[in-house]
Parts: structure tokens; C-alpha cells; sequence
């Protein structure tokens, strides 16, 4: 099944070790232009500079973000800063934190590899979300420019008894150690021996995968392993370019921790919201609780039944909070979502906010955080409606992966992601 390999990382020199704090960021992604700015200011070769350069102004096809990543890229590289392992290896990351949900502290221990990259219809590599044009030509640009890898993808990979985490951690050398602005501790360690990568690699081969982050990222790799495949004119099947680095970390770790992502609605008419709440009411029996009862709302959404469709709702012009119990037919796979129910049953039935639409229009906001919801509603009023959603977990995407669905856009936010410089890759 899947085509796992180890590799020669490139890290930054030993002699930062102490630094790793100001070096990495999270993944491009969930970096805002005022975070951007400031891990810049961090260091001089903080690996933004690699992975979300600020452009130029203006951009030209001589010198824009991408170019000027090439040149920090080599840069670093030339002057030591970067440099590429010995060794082929296999990583185990670790990741501790505090559960925002729980409070609880948890440990996910995983670990970072190459695997082949592969189709979806070959059903090695599983997704379980449709993807947006634009973020895959960013990362195109970048990949064509650079020629290298600087983060990972998350997968998810079978695994009940911990058999493969088992085996690394008994070769393991720690090499990076970061904590990141929300105080998560990660870990980078290294395993180079033989007979411990052969076992581990020779298990993948029995496994299938599933993204748990990363499909704008995935689908662009595949492109650029096509695009490198026709510069040659006798490609190598075991080309850098053929393989994708990823953080693997088992479906069945219980310390996975996997967030909500709640929505935002931008703009709506007082006389839509007059048709919106009759509309919902008829569609589910619903609780109101008046905003100042925010915390006494957001633990009766998250301890209602499992069994139910549930989502919540944030109304700024009524200052309620609602939680509705959608009349729907919940089924198997995408139907047991509540996401999926949101979707079909509020967002495009009553606001008419179709999938086809959120592709092409700015309607919706995401956002990880409730209370950040509440206070975009309520407190700035930026907002008129915020729907907020159970966390679901982990297994499931496995559940509807299998079954050949896929989720709503946003239907999960593994929390925390591995950083962005921990180690990279060249293709």
C-alpha cells in the first residue's frame, strides 16, 4: 500500500538549537499578514522568509515572494544556516499541549517521513475535503521556485497498538526542541538505524493513509511531480519529486485533539433574519439562552447527544444564542455529521449559501475559537449570525474516507499542527 522512505533532512545548523523558539512558524495557512510580519522581525532567517515571503512592491516576474524565497533559501544553505543530514532518517515529532477544549494536557507523538506520492483513485492516500483553486497555485509558484519542501502534511495512519511509535522511540535522538505562541512543546528527534526504518517501512506497506491537513498541499505535489516528470525525458521513479514529506500520527492515539471550526455569516438583511429564524424554527426544536449565558450555551452544544444533529447559533440583532436540534434523517458517513447538516439543511436551504457559492464568493468567516465567535457577534458586532459545531473524532474521517465522501470544507482543525522548520525537504 503505501510507499513509505526515510530521508536527509534539512534542519538548521546545530549551532541554532537554542533559537528554534524564533526560527519556525506554524503552517502557512493559519498566518496572518500581522503574524507574518512579526516572525520576520523574530530573525533574520526565521523560515518564513522560505515558506510565506512577504512580496515586493510591486511584484515583477524578476523579483516577487517567490524569487525571494530562492535567494534566502540559498542564502542560508551557502552561509550554513541550513544544512542537509548525513544520514537517511526517519523523525519521531512529539507535540505537548494543553487541550483548548478539555484543559487537559496531552502528548501526541507521531512522526515525520516521505511517502510516495499517488492518486487518489488509487486508494492508498485518502482525502476527505474538496480543495480551492488558488491556495494550490500559491504553493506551485513556491514549489517551482524553490525546488524544496518546508513543511508537512498531517496523515493519519492505522495503527491500535502503537506498534510503530513503539519501535522508533527505542532509537530516537533528540535533535529541536520549540515552543510555539500558544505554549505547545515540540520535539524533533531522529532515527537512523537500519533495522528500525526497514521494520517501520516495511509495515506501511501493509497501510492506508488519511489526511487529516494538507489537501491543497497534496494535490499540488502530485501537479509539480508531473510537471518535473516532463522536464525529463527518462523521469526517475524514485525522484525526490516523487514523494511528499508527512507527519504521521496513528488514527487511534487517543491524545488527538481535533477542534470545531465554527462559521461566520458576513452580511445579512434585517428582513433575512426575520426569514432565517422562522425558517430555522421549522426545521428544529431550539433552546435560546440570552448572549450573557455564552458559557452555559457552549457546554450544553458540547455534552448534547451524539445521536442528535446539533449546531448552535450566535444571532447579534436578538443577542441569543440558540441551540437547535435539526429535524433531519441523520445517517452513516457525511450524513452523521452535523457539518454536513449545517451545509445542507441552514446554509444553503435557508441562506442559500451553496457550496458552489463559497467557492467562488466571500460569504463565510472560519474560525477555531468560540469565544473569538462570540465576541465577533456580540462584543464588535462584525457579524450578524455565528454557527458553532461539535468537535468530531478522528476515526471518523477514516469512516468517511473509506466510504469514498467527502466533508464540508472546514470540517476539522487537528489541533496543534507540527512547525514549519522543524525539518525540510529539497525535491
Amino acid at each position: 500500500m503505501a510507499d513509505l522512505i526515510p530521508f536527509k533532512g534539512l534542519v538548521y545548523a546545530d549551532s541554532l538549537k537554542s533559537s528554534m523558539d524564533r526560527l519556525t512558524t506554524p503552517p502557512y495557512d493559519i498566518i496572518s499578514k500581522e503574524a507574518q510580519k512579526a516572525f520576520y522581525d523574530k530573525h533574520p532567517d526565521n523560515v518564513i522568509r522560505l515558506e510565506l515571503p512577504i512580496p515586493p512592491d510591486p511584484e515583477t516576474p524578476e523579483d516577487n515572494r517567490y524569487t525571494r524565497a530562492r535567494k534566502d533559501l540559498d542564502r542560508m544553505i551557502s552561509s550554513g544556516v541550513l544544512k542537509i543530514d548525513e544520514d537517511p532518517a526517519l523523525y519521531p515529532y512529539s507535540m505537548t499541549f494543553r487541550d483548548p477544549l478539555t484543559g487537559s494536557d496531552r502528548t501526541i507523538r507521531g512522526f515525520v517521513g516521505r511517502i510516495r506520492l499517488e492518486e487518489w483513485e488509487k486508494k492508498i492516500v485518502y482525502p476527505h475535503e474538496r480543495t480551492l483553486q488558488g491556495p494550490k497555485e500559491d504553493r506551485m509558484a513556491l514549489f517551482k521556485a524553490t525546488s524544496c519542501s518546508f513543511s508537512q502534511i498531517y496523515l493519519l495512519y492505522p495503527d491500535a497498538q502503537r506498534e510503530i511509535m513503539g519501535l522508533l522511540e527505542k532509537k530516537a535522538k533528540e535533535r529541536f526542541r520549540s515552543t510555539d505562541g500558544d505554549g505547545v512543546v515540540h520535539t524533533l528527534s531522529a532515527v537512523t538505524d537500519k533495522a528500525t526504518i526497514d521494520a517501520v517501512v516495511g509495515s506501511f506497506a501493509r497501510k492506508s493513509l488519511f489526511i487529516a491537513d494538507g489537501h491543497h498541499r497534496y494535490e499540488t505535489y502530485l501537479a509539480y511531480r508531473n510537471y518535473r516528470r516532463s522536464l525529463e525525458a527518462s523521469p526517475n521513479p524514485n525522484a525526490p519529486y516523487e514523494f511528499v514529506t508527512v507527519f504521521l500520527a496513528a488514527l487511534e492515539d487517543e491524545n488527538l485533539s481535533v477542534l470545531p471550526t465554527h462559521r461566520l455569516v458576513r452580511t445579512l438583511s434585517s428582513e433575512g433574519l426575520s426569514t432565517f429564524l422562522s425558517a430555522l424554527e421549522s426545521r428544529s426544536t431550539i433552546t435560546r439562552f440570552p448572549a450573557a449565558e455564552s458559557d452555559r450555551f457552549l457546554s450544553t452544544l458540547r455534552q448534547s447527544s451524539p445521536a442528535e444533529t446539533v449546531i448552535g447559533v450566535a444571532v447579534r440583532d436578538t443577542k441569543e444564542l440558540l441551540i437547535c436540534r435539526l429535524k433531519v434523517e441523520r445517517g452513516e458517513g457525511v450524513k452523521g455529521l452535523d457539518t454536513y447538516w449545517l451545509q445542507e439543511a441552514v446554509l444553503s436551504a435557508i441562506l442559500g449559501i451553496t457550496p458552489d457559492r463559497i467557492r467562488t464568493e466571500d460569504l463565510l468567516r472560519y474560525d477555531k475559537s468560540a469565544p473569538s465567535v462570540l465576541e465577533k457577534v456580540f462584543t464588535n458586532g462584525e457579524y450578524p449570525l455565528g454557527f458553532f459545531i461539535r468537535p468530531v473524532p478522528a476515526k471518523v474521517i477514516e469512516e468517511v474516507s473509506l466510504r469514498g465522501e467527502l466533508m464540508p470544507q472546514k470540517s476539522t482543525y487537528f489541533y496543534p499542527k507540527p512547525l514549519t522548520g522543524m525539518v525540510m525537504a529539497t525535491l
